[in-house]
């Protein structure tokens, strides 16, 4: 039953994997066998996190470029499809996020946080997608939503509308290539007690009023994440397509209060 989960002589591209969500991502897939490319901006963090994957016994490469550049998604997908001969899982897990009320909003910021977080998944996707394809071994593509995507947050407009795009853009995906034997499933994380969180966590009373919403009255830890990837990258959920699964607490099922003493 465990061979299921195995991703022994795969190869999975993990983006976002210097720190935070991706880098644990990154190591889960190692872990269960792959040799992981871990993609982000900073090369020093990558080594840190190739590091840490080859500690613990796993494979690992670093290519490091800026997701919101289009062109060096492209030809950062050929080299290593070059260099390792295939790829079988992509994994999105990179994301930004912006705090501006709407009168302040600037495109610039807007466009930012839409290109790093919907463009580059779908840049990704379609080049990890064509790979996959033409070796004809089928493949796993993962995305990252959030709790938000399917609700409106204050002041989170371009991060609420690209978590949002991304729900579509994976359905759609999974429509698409679901006869090739790529699946297309996405992640919905909670709080996570990560660096994009932390100026959240810096706020007085905003860890203990997330608390307060959340079922199990905690933030999720960043290496729970890793189930659910390694789960959606391996033959485990080899008929689970177009699928939004909430890692979260159960923050986005649940109507949770706490009143006053």
């Amino acid at each position: 039953m465990l061979d299921m989960f195995s991703l022994q002589g795969k190869v999975a591209v993990v983006t976002g994997a210097s720190r935070g969500l991706g880098k644990c991502a990154a190591k889960a897939l190692a872990a269960a066998g792959a040799h992981v490319a871990l993609i982000a901006r900073d090369p020093d963090r990558l080594d840190e996190t190739r590091a840490e994957v080859e500690a613990d016994g796993g494979r690992a490469s670093v290519l490091a470029f800026d997701l919101a550049d289009e062109t060096s998604v492209r030809s950062g997908v050929a080299k290593l499809a070059g260099d390792l001969g295939r790829i079988d899982i992509c994994a999105n897990i990179a994301g930004i996020i912006g705090w501006q009320p709407l009168l302040e909003s600037d495109e610039t910021e807007f466009d930012r946080i839409m290109h790093t977080n919907l463009r580059a998944t779908f840049v990704m996707s379609q080049e990890c997608a064509a790979v996959m394809r033409a070796g004809g071994r089928g493949g796993r593509i993962i995305t990252t939503s959030s709790v938000l995507g399917p609700l409106g947050r204050s002041k989170l407009h371009a991060y609420g509308a690209s978590k949002s795009a991304i729900i579509g853009l994976t359905r759609s995906l999974a429509a698409e290539l679901g006869r090739d034997n790529i699946t297309v499933n996405c992640i919905a994380p909670g709080y996570f007690m990560t660096e994009i969180n932390a100026q959240l966590q810096a706020r007085e009373g905003y860890v203990e009023a997330i608390e307060g919403v959340t079922p199990m009255e905690r933030w999720g830890r960043p290496e729970e994440i890793s189930g659910a990837v390694v789960f959606l990258a391996s033959n485990a959920s080899s008929f689970v397509n177009g699928h939004v699964l909430n890692v979260d607490g159960g923050l986005s099922s649940s109507f949770k209060f706490q009143l006053a003493a």
